[in-house]
């Protein structure tokens, strides 16, 4: 492979920015279909409340029901790329964060702010989302008089539980 090749083999952060930009604007159209035709047939989609979706068609399908419902007026608001690796020739994994917001909501706030991750796979060329987790930002904590409390209840039940094992 050829220097310039190398170069147009690279997926970068300008790679990610213009598939999550293709995300946004499908999304902001409230077209479902459109955003559907961004995955590979046999994508997986895992939704924030953990419910999987199974291929290009249901994620389109279900989209179309919400932008027509529960998500009706939203827009996406990609906030950070966290991260861009290339795994292979033909595949990245992207991590970003961002929300959907209703027409009545200027910006992000920490209790609507989701992580994604991306799987992208080059077909034909085009990068396509062959893998979807979205997830709401909720730190479990791991310091402070609370987190102390529930350390020691949770060692309580443990080792109870290992004593009556």
């Amino acid at each position: 492979m050829n220097a310039i090749n190398e170069i147009r083999a690279r997926f970068t952060d300008l790679d990610a920015r213009a598939v999550l930009a293709e995300l946004v604007a499908r999304w902001d159209a409230g077209d479902g279909k459109g955003y559907g035709e961004l995955f590979t047939p046999d994508a997986t989609y895992v939704q924030f409340d953990g419910v999987l979706l199974d291929g290009r068609e249901e994620i389109a399908d279900m989209h179309d029901l919400m932008f027509r419902t529960m998500l009706y007026g939203t827009r996406l608001v990609t906030h950070e790329i966290e991260s861009v690796r290339q795994v292979g020739e033909d595949g990245a994994v992207v991590v970003s964060t961002g929300a959907a917001l209703y027409p009545w909501q200027k910006e992000v706030t920490p209790k609507r702010l989701s992580r994604q991750t991306l799987i992208l796979e080059r077909r034909d060329g085009r990068w396509l989302i062959a893998g979807f987790q979205n997830s709401r930002i909720k730190p479990f904590p791991t310091s402070g008089p609370l987190f102390e409390v529930a350390s020691r209840a949770v060692r309580l039940r443990v080792d109870r539980a290992r004593r009556a094992a």
